[in-house]
């Protein structure tokens, strides 16, 4: 049986995944016309993969020229991957699904690289930076909680001619080593 993580660190799943996140509901032509580089062929087939495992669902069919045409939504519910399979996951395969997941940024990364030049990258928001916060489990929580809210805020907005997309990805790795009072 194929793990939630695996159904969704797919490289072609998970941007289906967020196109469909950005957009709310698509129908197959136009997630062929975000994702180009993608064959009709591999979308359909990556599209049914996630439908039969709930991730996304069909939320309207329309009749397009005889043949009818499913428009899709995410089941923004079971995106998350159960505490049960985390708890369950070996160091190596969760070493694996973190590979997965930087392979993805990197891709993405890379696609915007390539198609702009240099003097684009401040103006149009690129960047990465790291930071250790020193956090005690409770505060740990509040700024969870805090992040999400916020970035919940702006990830409501709809795509238009004046928002760019913008991928913004987190990592939360606690260190081994625990500060002392100095």
């Amino acid at each position: 049986m194929t793990s939630k993580a695996d159904l969704l660190l797919h490289p072609i799943r998970m941007r289906i995944i967020q196109s469909l996140y950005s957009y709310q509901q698509l129908t197959p032509k136009q997630l062929l016309e975000i994702l180009d580089d993608i064959p009709q062929a591999t979308l359909y087939r990556q599209l049914k993969t996630l439908l039969d495992a709930e991730l996304i669902y069909i939320v309207d069919s329309k009749q397009i020229r005889g043949a009818k045409e499913k428009v899709y939504a995410v089941n923004q519910e079971n995106l998350g991957i159960p505490d049960q399979e985390i708890e369950s996951t070996s160091p190596h395969e969760l070493t694996k699904h973190f590979m997965a997941y930087q392979s993805n940024l990197l891709k993405e990364f890379e696609r915007y690289v390539s198609a702009n030049e240099p003097k684009h990258y401040k103006k149009d928001g690129l960047g990465f930076s790291q930071i250790t916060l020193h956090l005690t489990e409770n505060e740990l929580e509040q700024f969870g909680k805090e992040l999400k809210q916020l970035v919940g805020k702006y990830a409501q907005k709809q795509p238009s001619n004046h928002r760019v997309g913008r991928t913004f990805g987190t990592v939360n790795i606690p260190q081994l080593y625990r500060g002392r009072d100095l």
